[in-house]
């Protein structure tokens, strides 16, 4: 019997040593993300733009090439958070304008992020009485991102490229109930603010572990799958409230395909063969 007991302890603490040399102890050091600085955009002149293009996309955390921003070491909901909630905090903004007057305080982020819900309890006599409870939701419930980016043909170095300009974590606003009225956006930042929190903050790689991904060159080479919801226009609407898509999902879904299509034949007309 003790040595039975004394073979399940042995195997215990094998098996939670292995998982701790797998997770965090490795054979040589691995200093490179931490050590990384940011790499700035280069100077673009306005003389120099002979096409642009401002169009927001959808990061879905749980399309299968997304996975890694999921990773429960380094989660791109929480760096994100911690960003902005944390000791040395970014800016961050009510809405995409990203101007100075639409800033949002932690305190209104914490009360975005939250619901009241009213129960009834009963006291010590058996009497029943009605208070209010809140509902704080956890960075986990965050499973969609939203990214605005303007796309521009630079005639100085003759390419075509995206900048994301900001982002924004999307979660479902609830009302007292837990009753959800729909997507919204929790608070937005700029990317340049982000990136110097971006780059020391490692992004999972399941193909080779000795090339350290960070989540700057996550976005910079863009290694994460996104869909497109709206184009600039003049109402400034996303496609899913244009007439001709009201209430067809789908619809929505093929225009931001059409556009995307659009993107890459404009690239595709700049060259002669």
């Amino acid at each position: 019997m003790k040595s039975t007991l004394a073979l399940i302890v042995t195997m215990g603490l094998t098996s939670n040593l292995f998982a701790q040399y797998s997770l965090e102890v490795w054979p040589y050091d691995k200093p490179a993300v931490k050590q990384r600085e940011v790499i700035p955009k280069r100077y673009t002149r306005e003389a120099s733009v002979r096409y642009h293009k401002r169009v927001h996309r959808i990061i879905d955390v749980r399309e299968k090439k997304n996975l890694p921003m999921q990773w429960p070491k380094s989660s791109f909901a929480e760096v994100l958070y911690n960003a902005v909630m944390g000791p040395d905090p970014i800016p961050a903004y009510h809405s995409d304008s990203l101007d100075y007057g639409s800033t949002i305080s932690r305190s209104q982020i914490t009360d975005k992020f939250s619901y009241i819900e009213h129960i009834e309890l009963e006291d010590s006599f058996g009497y029943a009485y009605d208070t209010s409870i809140v509902i704080s939701m956890d960075m986990e419930d965050i499973k969609k991102f939203r990214i605005m980016e303007d796309w521009i043909f630079d005639h100085n170095y003759s390419d075509f490229r995206p900048h994301i300009i900001a982002i924004a974590p999307l979660f479902e606003q609830n009302v007292a109930g837990g009753i959800s009225i729909g997507e919204s956006s929790l608070f937005w930042v700029k990317m340049e603010d982000l990136r110097r929190t971006l780059v020391h903050r490692e992004v999972f790689n399941p193909f080779n572990q000795a090339a350290r991904l960070s989540y700057d060159d996550w976005f910079t080479m863009r290694l994460f799958s996104s869909y497109v919801i709206k184009e600039s226009n003049f109402w400034n609407t996303d496609l899913k409230y244009y007439e001709e898509h009201e209430d067809n999902p789908m619809s929505a879904l093929l225009e931001g395909e059409a556009i995307e299509n659009n993107l890459f034949i404009v690239e595709h007309d700049l060259w002669e063969y």
